[in-house]
């Protein structure tokens, strides 16, 4: 029921994304409010969640916006392990620290993708002004949301032992 609920959130996010995010987009640029969830989940859960949601925002961003069935997959998968290692030695209660992460991980994403893109020679075009400007929306969206994405991991992890599901 946990990762049900969770594919759930990541279809919505991937539909806000799509038809909402770029009407408030600035020079070309705009914010994925699918990534920064799954960054902030990731940040909250273990490392198998890490694993599954960033697995699962990459295939749905791979579905819509590339050519290419995988890039998102693995870095997504990658990144949210990342964040899942530096979630565990945080205190995830301060906002400074997952809007830091989301900055910064927002820039590594891209340059990944950007390299990938590069080595399989693919064009993307996406200047340092429009990295800059995601980064700052991501972490945004991820200091306005991180606490109700906290609140869900803890909500779901009561449900758990409501429920006595395993």
């Amino acid at each position: 029921m946990k990762r049900i609920i969770t594919i759930l959130i990541c279809i919505v996010l991937l539909i806000i994304d799509n038809t909402f995010a770029p009407f408030i987009g600035i020079k070309g640029a705009y914010p994925s409010f699918l990534f920064t969830f799954a960054v902030a989940y990731s940040l909250i859960n273990n490392e198998r969640e890490a694993v599954f949601i960033g697995v699962v925002s990459g295939i749905l961003q791979d579905i819509f916006f590339s050519n290419t069935i995988g890039i998102n997959a693995l870095t997504n998968m990658l990144i949210c392990l990342l964040v899942w290692y530096i979630g565990k030695n945080v205190f995830k209660r301060r906002k400074i620290v997952p809007v830091a992460t989301m900055f910064l991980i927002t820039i590594l994403k891209h340059l990944s993708v950007f390299a990938i893109f590069s080595i399989l020679h693919y064009k993307m075009g996406i200047s340092i002004e429009q990295l800059l400007i995601v980064a700052i929306y991501n972490s945004i969206i991820m200091l306005i949301g991180y606490r109700y994405v906290f609140k869900f991991s803890k909500q779901k992890d009561n449900l758990r032992s409501k429920w006595r599901l395993r």
